[in-house]
């Protein structure tokens, strides 16, 4: 029976030794190997381009049609705005059509071959970013130079172009400028009917010819109250003099009928008081049969016969104080009447302005809403033909720091690489064949050994038959 037992480290490098010509062999088996790759494969070039994302218009991501005043604020950071676009350059419809650019489609291509192609040339583009950084690189080999450098142009210009167009929603400028013009012919015509309303109504404003109606009712209402205050007056004045004018003296009467002592017949008492004077006087200087004093007496008697027709007696003078009070009454009544008239006039208009109030206030309300309305669409119109200008210049907020480079230097093979690889798989494979040759060999022998006694068995076994 054998017995197997763990192999130590100098137990490995006996085997080694052992098979160390077959070790050699598989390490420069595989150098060779490596050394016939790097020789015979396709050589590949690569080409880089970067682009530097700053903030700028496309930032907002918002549709110009949206008010921006009530949108709801997205806290988007750099980073990820960075694997947005990230995103965006890789996907299938751009790298579709750079390959189409750089490998024009065959007639004869199949859907399946395209489909490898484009595998193929998917896997040799690279687009990243540095962490925290707002540049981006692309980056694709090619069997030329020249095949590296279209890639990586074409795709940068494409994506640029695919940019402008994705945040700027076709047609918006368009719209916006026809809802502008609706808006503004809504806009005029509320302006036309705030005018009417207020020319119907003659107003230039509400406010100011209210105050104008409040103070003018104030005025008339206070007249009224004075002219009732003095109508009142007279009419207690009439009751007082029809209680008492019987007991007043006729002389007293007589000025009450005037209103004042120096009135006409006053006057011509007063003529004929001096008269009378003059009279005395030449009476005592001449005789009664004077010319002088019988002028002067003729004066007197013309000047007392005109007062004593003048004069009226008592029932004609009650007659002419009462008529005199019902004339001031008479006066205050109609002007009473004529200032209710004129009140009755004035809240009447004040109650037209009121429903014109109404009607201006509808109309100044639609006309604000009207306005508000044209200018919000005012304002978007305004960033749409601004995002439209950008878009036709072709202005961006990704903007090309490094154009697609043209290298003639090729990127792979990798000699270095492939050597040492090359090496490490051939020493790796001499070792691993090496303990498979020693197994191998124990192997051999242990068969041997069994062999060996199975014979001596069976010879025993043919000695003793025969015996």
């Amino acid at each position: 029976m054998s017995h197997s037992f763990p192999m130590t480290l100098w137990d490995y490098f006996s085997v080694l030794y052992r098979y160390k010509l077959r070790a050699i062999s598989v390490v420069v088996i595989a150098v060779n190997l490596g050394l016939a790759w790097i020789a015979n494969a396709p050589k590949e070039y690569e080409s880089e381009a970067k682009l530097f994302v700053r903030v700028g218009w496309e930032n907002a991501g918002l549709d110009p049609t949206v008010n921006k005043a009530d949108a709801v604020a997205i806290n988007i950071s750099r980073e990820n705005e960075i694997t947005t676009m990230l995103e965006h350059l890789r996907c299938r419809p751009i790298l579709e059509n750079t390959m189409n650019l750089v490998i024009p489609p065959s007639p004869n291509d199949s859907v399946e071959s395209r489909e490898r192609e484009f595998e193929s040339f998917k896997r040799r583009i690279s687009i990243t970013s540095p962490k925290s950084s707002m540049v981006i690189r692309i980056a694709a080999k090619g069997d030329t130079p020249e095949v590296a450098h279209k890639t990586v142009a074409s795709l940068t210009s494409l994506y640029l172009d695919d940019h402008l167009l994705l945040s700027r929603p076709e047609g918006s400028y368009e719209f916006l400028v026809e809802q502008a013009e609706r808006l503004r012919e809504e806009f005029e015509l509320a302006q036309v009917e705030l005018r009417d309303a207020k020319n119907r109504g003659d107003l230039a404003s509400i406010q100011g010819r209210r105050t104008a109606l409040e103070s003018q009712i104030n005025v008339v209402q206070t007249k009224i109250n004075e002219v009732t205050a003095s109508l009142s007056a007279a009419e207690a004045k009439m009751l007082t003099l029809r209680s008492s004018i019987d007991t007043l003296p006729e002389p007293l009467l007589k000025q009450m009928v005037g209103g004042s002592p120096n009135d006409g017949i006053a006057t011509m008492r007063d003529k004929l008081f001096q008269l009378q004077v003059q009279q005395e006087e030449v009476k005592s200087k001449f005789q009664a049969a004077h010319p002088k004093y019988i002028a002067l007496q003729a004066q007197v008697d013309e000047m007392t016969a005109l007062l004593k027709k003048e004069n009226p007696d008592r029932p004609q003078i009650l007659q002419a104080i009462l008529a005199a009070d019902n004339s001031s009454k008479a006066a205050f009544v109609a002007q009473k009447q004529s200032l209710q008239s004129q009140l009755l006039e004035l809240r009447d208009e004040l109650m037209a302005l009121n429903e014109s109030e109404i009607q201006v206030t509808q109309s100044e309300m639609k006309l604000k809403h009207a306005e508000s309305k044209y200018m919000a669409f005012a304002t978007k119109t305004e960033d749409a033909r601004i995002d439209s200008a950008l878009l036709k210049d072709k202005i961006s907020n990704v903007q090309v720091i490094q154009p697609a480079s043209m290298s003639v230097l090729p990127v792979g093979p990798q000699k270095l690489n492939i050597l040492v690889l090359s090496f490490v798989f051939g020493v790796a494979g001499g070792i691993a064949l090496a303990l498979l040759s020693d197994q191998w060999a124990r192997f051999r022998e242990a068969s041997q050994k069994q062999n060996v006694r199975r014979r001596a068995r069976g010879f025993k076994f043919t000695r003793v038959v025969r015996t």
